[in-house]
């Protein structure tokens, strides 16, 4: 009943509209394409809103899909490496079969990023890197303290270099044959060496947006307040660099200095920080010109048997410490009117 009443009144409505639509001026024929073209317009937004529907479910099961498989891939890998570490044998034989397939593994990935390096050449600056991502929780368990335990001051060895022990962890410092190293000096080294020097001069690290580059330090100097870091890590510098800050005399023969080494630029009143982490323990600071207070923090590990030890390292001077014992800390010196530069580098 209630559907013939629905279907009279649609009956009804549709002589009402063909009536409007003849008193302006329509014939049947346009009236009849109307009325398919309304209805063509509405099974299409019907079939539309199905499909949209049909699209969102098929989204939501791939997304399922790759979450499964996503698990099951990461049982397989827990799997296999608790495999490799429990079970001996199954080591053996993987490791004896996959061994020769190391470097034609490496080959194919080199050859993978090629074009990426075409695409970012300054990611070849990684292959100097001996690490890529220093490990801030770092922390040795039951690290022997007595190197550092009896330490109430840094020695000045000046006079009697040969006390000077590679081996130990008591810190040390003594005036070297050092000549007076200058902005001056630099910016004259750079220009007879631009060549080697160029392509390393934009890798500093600077505490103000004054300075981005070498030249903009050799143009407008040091303000008071700020601290550059000029980090190199690669031979062809390193041998230019060591022409103005000589290897101390003190220092044993048979060592190998770290390619990695820092060159720390300070205005008079620079903020402290904390000199930079080096690639081997054995650490040692020479002071091209100016000075600055270098405070040693025992390190972490040593903290509750070790004393905060202070030296204020003044032009030609050399600070030695070990790495594993304490943890520098720069600071201006009260007073003082002249730029510091620090030339820090290591050995193992």
């Amino acid at each position: 009943m209630i559907d013939q009443q629905i279907l009279a009144k649609y009956r009804k409505d549709v002589d009402q509209i063909r009536k409007s639509a003849k008193s302006l001026g329509l014939n049947d024929k346009e009236v009849n394409e109307l009325f398919k073209e309304s209805l063509r317009d509405l099974r299409n937004e019907i079939h539309g809103s199905n499909q949209t529907s049909k699209q969102r479910t098929k989204a939501q099961k791939c997304i399922r899909t790759f979450i499964f498989i996503s698990i099951l891939y990461m049982i397989f890998i827990t799997f296999i490496y608790v495999l490799l570490r429990v079970h001996q044998p199954t080591y053996s034989i993987v490791l004896r079969n996959v061994q020769g397939l190391t470097h034609p593994v490496l080959k194919f990935v080199r050859m993978l990023a090629v074009p990426v390096i075409k695409l970012f050449p300054s990611l070849t600056d990684l292959y100097e890197e001996s690490c890529l991502i220093e490990n801030p929780y770092f922390y040795v368990s039951e690290m022997e303290c007595w190197p550092c335990e009896n330490v109430n001051t840094v020695v000045d060895i000046t006079e009697n270099k040969e006390l000077f022990k590679s081996g130990a962890g008591t810190p040390f410092v003594a005036k070297i044959d050092q000549e007076k190293v200058t902005l001056k000096t630099l910016e004259e080294l750079y220009a007879a060496n631009k060549a080697v020097l160029g392509p390393e001069a934009h890798k500093i690290k600077s505490s103000t947006r004054q300075i981005h580059h070498l030249k903009d330090l050799f143009a407008n100097g040091i303000p008071s307040e700020a601290h550059v870091t000029w980090r190199l890590n690669k031979m062809n510098p390193g041998r230019v660099i060591r022409q103005v800050f000589k290897r101390p005399q003190f220092l044993p023969d048979r060592v190998g200095q770290s390619v990695e080494r820092f060159l720390l630029i300070d205005g008079p009143a620079a903020v402290p920080y904390e000199l930079p982490n080096t690639e081997c323990g054995y650490v040692f600071v020479l002071q091209g010109s100016g000075e600055r207070t270098v405070v040693l923090k025992p390190s972490r590990e040593c903290s509750k048997k070790c004393k905060t030890v202070s030296v204020v390292l003044r032009e030609s001077h050399v600070l030695w410490y070990n790495w594993w014992y304490w943890r520098p800390i720069s600071l201006p010196v009260a007073n003082s009117t002249e730029p510091s530069i620090s030339y820090v580098n290591s050995y193992c």
